[in-house]
């Protein structure tokens, strides 16, 4: 496998071939039609399987999909009426985004934003494989990528838990210059990743995805606001994913919500530290929460007022996508003799996922060489807000809670050095609960 140039694979993650079942496909999160030189008009089904892996199989192996999966595809083109898009490239890579680091210190506007996760490619081809590693590109690519890929967003049916309709979006990166990008190579196909538990009848991440969207957009407003230049969009208030977590946010820092006000506590008891609250505390406005479609629109308003934008490589991008017409071009194909119904074996069992801790050696090594911590987006932390608790002693242990949930790697985020965990009476464990119907489907 040889990677684009951008992408840079974990050193001590060797690449595995990447088997692309279709029997093990759970849900579907994109169709396109590829226009390669040397296969002509082709049309390909995007999906995932239980532990998150990317699959890409040809529209033509549809039939063999599992019948929840033919549902989805079935309702996306009739809701979107539209045809699969074309992308005009010799190969893809696809991308499962997990993680995002913005680099501080960074001079500049357009600055490099770090997004790790897990390669799979070249597509088509017999020697696909896949690796975790690290891909550079730029805040206006991401910014520009997604806003370009909305029209084409993959559409869910809405259940009762969706304020608006479940979607899931992609983005065309780049992954080489604009020369090679002209060439149709290096062009990468990114989907941020969903965790597991929130994939229950479809794999919409567009929470992840507007969680991405602000924080690029908060870090290109602050730069803009000390360094000079984009007035408008610097004066602008900007929307969260998430009010409820951003309100639990504000309480773990030490301010008392009340309303749309947040405000500094004092540690002083009694009356005092009431008078001291009302006089000295600092006074913070709670944010309004937005949906993915404001965050796209709020990109799209930001890359308007980027200087130097779009760019040689955007511009590049945009002519190696373009909207689908209708089906693939006809090609005449000589008749093949009929053959019996092919038998598919038995699928193998899916290997356990990569543990996630091969990001840390890409963040220590960002962190030795700038000094500053940098600010780090998690696509796979679930999209919930954590309980709040009514009194002060119960708020006080809630943060180390919130330390002890998250994956071993994020400890390494806090400054110094780590901090042995106290050992703790090990609780006795609840009963598995039993699997979701649709899981059976997949058993063997």
């Amino acid at each position: 496998m040889s990677p684009p140039r951008y992408f840079i694979p974990h050193a001590a993650s060797p690449a595995e071939p990447a088997r692309m079942d279709a029997s093990a496909m759970t849900h579907a999160v994109d169709a396109f039609t590829l226009d390669a030189p040397y296969l002509g008009d082709q049309e390909f089904i995007v999906g995932t399987d239980i532990v998150g892996n990317v699959l890409v199989v040809p529209a033509r192996e549809r039939d063999t999909l599992a019948s929840s999966i033919q549902a989805q595809l079935a309702h996306h083109e009739v809701a979107s009426a539209r045809p699969p898009r074309r992308v005009d490239a010799h190969a893809l890579f696809f991308f499962s985004i997990e993680l995002v680091e913005h680099p501080a210190n960074a001079e500049g506007l357009n600055d490099p934003v770090y997004l790790y996760g897990t390669l799979t490619g070249p597509w088509p081809g017999e020697s696909a494989a896949r690796v975790p590693g690290q891909l550079t590109v730029t805040r206006g690519d991401v910014l520009a990528a997604f806003t370009r890929c909305a029209p084409d967003a993959f559409q869910y049916a809405r259940d009762a838990e969706s304020k608006d309709v479940p979607r899931g979006f992609h983005a065309l990166l780049p992954g080489d210059r604009p020369a090679a990008l002209a060439e149709g190579r290096g062009l990468v196909l990114a989907y941020p990743a969903v965790p597991a538990e929130l994939q229950s009848s479809h794999a919409a991440n567009g929470p992840q995805v507007a969680s991405l969207l602000h924080d690029v957009l908060a870090r290109l407003q602050a730069d803009a606001r000390e360094h000079g230049g984009m007035s408008a969009f610097a004066s602008r208030e900007l929307p969260v994913p998430s009010r409820a977590l951003a309100i639990a946010e504000l309480e773990l820092r030490g301010y008392e919500v009340t309303g749309d006000v947040a405000q500094q506590k004092s540690s002083r008891p009694g009356l005092a530290g009431k008078l001291a609250e009302w006089l000295h505390g600092e006074k913070v406005k709670v944010p309004r929460e937005a949906p993915p479609v404001e965050f796209l629109e709020l990109a799209q308003s930001a890359l308007e007022a980027l200087p130097g934008w779009p760019s040689e490589t955007e511009r590049t991008l945009r002519a190696r996508s373009r909207p689908g017409t209708g089906g693939p071009a006809p090609r005449v194909v000589p008749a093949a003799p009929s053959a019996p119904p092919r038998v598919i074996p038995p699928r193998a069992p899916q290997p356990p996922p990569r543990p996630s801790d091969w990001m840390q050696d890409f963040l220590d090594a960002h962190a030795t060489q700038r000094g500053a911590k940098s600010t780090v987006t998690r696509l796979q932390a679930p999209a919930r807000a954590p309980e709040r608790k009514s009194s002060a002693p119960e708020r006080k242990s809630s943060a180390p809670e919130r330390e002890s949930s998250a994956p071993d790697w994020m400890t390494d985020f806090a400054s110094g050095p780590p901090v042995p965990a106290r050992p703790r009476a090990e609780a006795p464990r609840a009963a598995p609960a039993g699997k979701p119907d649709w899981m059976k489907d997949f058993d063997d």
